[in-house]
């Protein structure tokens, strides 16, 4: 089978990113309440959709700041199939996180979700509703609240007066030992989590 000329795949590609487009459009517009919708970057491609102007070597901060030059505050990309809202204004974050919270306090769903969190059974990756809420209460209530946080004080002391004490034996008194601290950072907040649960350390003394 011969294949096409070159400036007919071209052709072939710009005409199916056109119509991708205008169906895109056409259908947001049918689907959803016109003059409600953030404003857009145009030439997203199908399939990727605007992750092609993500790119670059630019930091994405960067890239961000000046799409919020040209199109505003509040904009919309496509990361492939989904679409995600970018907010790059003070007033309208905390919006997001008072008045209109309910609304954006669930989470897409995704693959990771289903195999690292048991079907969405773990906090972080529970959709908005009934089980997150108490997820959240129970978190608020027994690990993040001033008693439950004055009760494991001794924990947080203990390890890291551990942590200071083998760093110190590892050094040697000398100066010129390399230390990955990242390393001994992970190693304390495992100590710490598998402490506060089941009484033991992670990593016993080396």
């Amino acid at each position: 089978m011969d294949f096409l000329p070159q400036p007919t795949l071209v052709v072939i590609v710009i005409t199916i990113v056109l119509l991708y487009n205008i169906w895109r459009k056409k259908s947001s517009t049918i689907h959803k309440i016109k003059g409600l919708q953030p404003p857009e970057p145009s030439f997203a491609l199908p399939l990727i959709g605007h992750l092609h102007l993500l790119g670059a070597k630019t930091p994405l901060a960067r890239i961000f700041a000046s799409l919020a030059d040209k199109y505003g505050p509040i904009f919309q990309i496509h990361l492939g199939a989904y679409p995600a809202l970018v907010i790059c204004n003070q007033e309208a974050i905390k919006e997001c996180f008072t008045t209109n919270d309910k609304v954006l306090a669930s989470r897409p769903k995704s693959s990771h979700g289903v195999h690292l969190s048991y079907n969405f059974a773990g906090f972080g990756f529970a959709p908005y509703g009934s089980y997150w809420i108490k997820l959240r209460k129970l978190t608020m209530l027994e690990l993040l609240s001033a008693r439950r946080l004055e009760f494991l004080r001794p924990v947080y002391e203990s390890e890291i007066d551990t942590l200071i004490r083998d760093l110190w034996m590892y050094l040697g008194g000398k100066s010129d030992v390399k230390v990955t601290i990242s390393e001994w950072l992970e190693r304390l907040t495992f100590n710490m989590i598998t402490k506060m649960i089941a009484g033991k350390r992670y990593i016993e003394n080396s």
